[in-house]
């Protein structure tokens, strides 16, 4: 038996120039969809990181935020049994910030009392807390502790609200701004401290202080 073809019967089929645009156009859409795929790694990985930073700044925001507001007058005698101020810090001190605070739990029962003496520094580009289980201490490593916060510091300003100074910049909050802080009795109403990280830009925060 003989297959008649019809002589009007046409063979379709795909020409080379429609295949090879068929591929360009695939390959265009898997390489937007590549680039699409990619800027999301890429920010995804930027907020993982961005987060990150965050949490690592967030934790010396809160033990000088702890510190600060539990800060008490009370002066010390130091290892060259010269009297350190309630609070010191600033411009014109050997430290950003030294001070007096209270609360500080006793969870095991030790022989101490409930208050310490703390002190930051920024040393090569790390800002260290640096605590003593003593007060009036006969040397600087008599109970000493040191704690490394935060890497990567550029710069640390930190001025203190003072209720009666003249001269200084004013303040919405009460009382004026000073760069400056030493007593041996009296302690500031707030504190304002402002860092530069690297690869973050500036941190500021203002602390008050629960009993000036």
């Amino acid at each position: 038996m003989k297959t008649v073809l019809n002589r009007n019967t046409q063979a379709f089929g795909f020409t080379l120039i429609e295949v090879m645009l068929a591929m360009l156009i695939t390959a265009f859409v898997a390489m937007l969809a590549y680039s699409g795929l990619s800027t999301s790694i890429i920010a995804a990985e930027g907020h993982e990181e961005q987060a990150q930073q965050i949490a690592a700044i967030q934790l010396p925001l809160t033990v000088l935020e702890r510190d600060i507001r539990n800060a008490v007058a009370r002066s010390i005698n130091n290892e060259y049994d010269d009297v350190e101020g309630a609070m010191v810090g600033g411009t014109f001190s050997d430290y950003p910030l030294t001070l007096t605070r209270r609360g500080w739990h006793n969870p095991r029962g030790l022989a101490r009392g409930e208050l310490q003496r703390v002190r930051y520094m920024l040393e090569d580009n790390e800002l260290w807390r640096e605590s003593w289980s003593v007060l009036d201490r006969n040397s600087e490593y008599d109970g000493q502790q040191r704690t490394l916060l935060l890497k990567g510091v550029d710069n640390l300003e930190i001025a203190f609200l003072n209720a009666g100074s003249a001269g200084a910049s004013s303040s919405s909050l009460g009382g004026e701004w000073v760069d400056s802080w030493e007593d041996n009795e009296r302690l500031p109403l707030a504190i304002d401290i402002k860092f530069e990280l690297e690869n973050f830009g500036e941190v500021r925060r203002v602390f008050s202080i629960t009993s000036p």
